[in-house]
């Protein structure tokens, strides 16, 4: 069929569906964009607290930093926390809302 022999009901049937085609791309577009920030302001915050509390985390390569943190996360006492974290987690309020509650953020803290 062309142009020509389609009706004019078929014409803005298609028009609303490429309309609606553009408008899913954008809000797919969107969401991406969105878990993406949230993505990397997480894997800033993670490494702001790495540096927080090991700032000689500088003097050393990728490598050397894997191999010190898979080690330390090895520990049966970081597993014990870990754990009990998690656990706390299901019966408290999480510890950023405290935190803002009580007017503290993590961008206050000095590193």
């Amino acid at each position: 069929m062309t142009q020509e022999e389609k009706s004019k009901k078929i014409l803005q049937a298609e028009e609303r569906v490429k309309r609606a085609q553009a408008e899913l791309a954008k809000a797919k577009r969107e969401e991406k964009a969105k878990a993406r920030k949230e993505q990397d302001h997480h894997k800033f915050i993670m490494g702001g607290i790495v540096a927080k509390y090991f700032p000689e985390c500088y003097d050393f390569s990728e490598q050397e930093m894997t191999r010190i943190l898979a080690c330390a996360f090895k520990n049966p006492d970081i597993q014990n926390m870990i754990r009990a974290i998690v656990k706390d987690r299901t019966t408290k309020v999480p510890e950023t809302a405290q935190n803002r509650e009580a007017g503290e953020s993590f961008a206050e803290d000095n590193f």
